[in-house]
């Protein structure tokens, strides 16, 4: 026990000049890479949260906000360039994708690269859990108590207390009547 705080203490402290803050309470994996990405990006990780195995959060000089009691699972890429908010008690499986960013390609006279990027910003609300293997794209707001497929590729913003899965994602079911 003693021996993971420290562990955490040192990956706390090694993050911090790339504006990492987490609760003395974060469960921290080794691998874990994270980076506010400047111009005043930051990453915060509420108290009980957990950041597993090669997990990848890049602010792109924004925020990344995860709550208390929240677990990214191995792997998963976080990336923040409109702001990325993840509520308490939320569940994110190994492998997904969250972008809050999307390239904008409209001149087909302009590489795509020229053309910069659109920036919505995400919101994964309160008691969500993600599947493996998902992805969540910008614009989108999870609903609270939703449930994501493994797999499935949210485009556009869920109901409270449904159940998504599909490419893209579409309501199956809600968990409430």
């Amino acid at each position: 026990m003693f021996s993971h705080l420290i562990k955490n203490s040192i990956k706390r402290t090694q993050m911090h000049p790339f504006g990492f803050r987490a609760d003395s309470t974060t469960s921290i994996a080794w691998s874990v890479s994270a980076d506010g990405g400047g111009q005043g990006g930051r990453i915060v990780v509420g108290a009980h949260s957990a950041l597993d195995a090669g997990v990848i959060l890049r602010a792109n000089g924004n925020t990344i906000s995860i709550g208390r009691n929240s677990t990214i699972n191995p792997y998963c890429m976080i990336h923040g360039g409109g702001g990325i908010t993840i509520g308490d008690g939320v569940r994110i499986g190994p492998h997904t994708v969250i972008t809050a960013a999307n390239h904008i390609f409209d001149d087909p006279s302009k590489p795509i690269y020229l053309q910069g990027e659109s920036e919505k910003g995400i919101v994964i609300e309160n008691d969500v859990w993600i599947g493996s293997g998902a992805g969540i794209l910008d614009g989108v707001v999870v609903a609270t108590g939703t449930v994501v497929g493994a797999g499935a590729v949210v485009t556009k913003s869920t109901p409270a207390y449904s159940v998504v899965v599909g490419v893209p994602a579409k309501v199956i079911k809600m968990r409430i009547q």
